[in-house]
């Protein structure tokens, strides 16, 4: 193999979901990186930027796509643990593994996969730290304030979360008679959900629910769920941007899921405080519409 297109290259081919807030920054198009495998391959041109990479890869860790050959999503996330910090590298790993509520096979790729691909790569640039993130990754999530607010609340402490860990994405509810027809679906999806307690979060942003009548539909939507023995909280971007209402929040969840709320991290503000570099800063972020 001559060379495939990686790295960061690699990231925007794949349109992963908001990658621009993944990692701060523009990915700068005019360099294109490639990677070899040889060191007699290697070569510089303007418009290039050239990695190596001799130790062997899986058989799928490179794919022709659309006529190019790059570096397949599981590989990527890989390249960019030796670039990213550990929670852009956690963000990524969500992004790569979000999709539409309902629509799992619109996701770029899996934990499962992230894991098995890196069972296959022992000793490559970047390794420990990419099993470090993918404990923490999990599927399903809807937009990146989704993922942002999820890594807020379940990481442990040590990497500056609230360590209320257990929840998981869009979980399906199928509704009963009476919500089918005051909803006018069969089934809804809850943003956030702790399977045992039966205890949902619905993360209100801006896009959707800044007007009376989403408003409305929300605390209508809550009612029937909760005739359904499901309690929901409600987490909307100000409490997720401030610190503050942030903490209060979790405190409550955790009160309700009788979880201990002890923290021993020595380190806790300070990965805390890189933590929350994550959240966008004057910038619109897409979400994706709830059902």
């Amino acid at each position: 193999m001559k060379e495939y297109l990686s790295n960061f290259s690699a990231a925007s081919f794949w349109n992963i979901p908001n990658i621009e807030t993944v990692l701060d920054y523009r990915i700068d198009t005019s360099k294109v990186s490639f990677t070899v495998s040889k060191q007699s391959a290697r070569f510089k041109k303007k418009d290039k930027l050239i990695h190596l990479c001799e130790l062997e890869l899986p058989a799928n860790a490179v794919v022709l796509k659309n006529g190019i050959m790059v570096a397949a999503p599981e590989l990527v996330f890989l390249q960019l643990a030796c670039s990213l910090d550990i929670h852009r590298l956690i963000l990524l790993g969500l992004q790569l593994c979000s999709h539409p509520p309902g629509k799992p096979s619109e996701a770029i790729t899996t934990k499962q996969k992230l894991k098995a691909f890196l069972a296959e790569t022992p000793g490559h640039r970047g390794h420990r730290k990419a099993l470090r993130a993918v404990k923490y990754i999990e599927d399903g999530s809807a937009s990146v304030m989704e993922s942002i607010a999820y890594m807020i609340l379940t990481l442990p402490h040590a990497l500056g979360g609230y360590g209320i860990d257990g929840a998981v994405f869009n979980y399906e509810i199928k509704l009963k008679n009476e919500g089918v027809k005051r909803l006018g679906q069969k089934r809804c999806f809850l943003d956030l959900y702790y399977k045992q307690a039966r205890l949902a979060i619905e993360y209100d942003s801006f896009a959707f629910h800044s007007n009376p009548t989403e408003q409305g539909k929300d605390a209508v939507r809550s009612a029937i769920l909760e005739r359904q023995n499901i309690e929901v909280m409600h987490l909307n971007t100000i409490q997720v941007y401030d610190k503050n209402a942030c903490k209060d929040f979790a405190n409550n969840l955790a009160t309700r899921l009788k979880k201990r709320k002890q923290n021993r991290a020595k380190n806790f503000d300070q990965m805390h405080a890189q933590l929350r570099t994550l959240l966008p800063a004057g910038k619109p972020v897409i979400e994706t519409n709830k059902v």
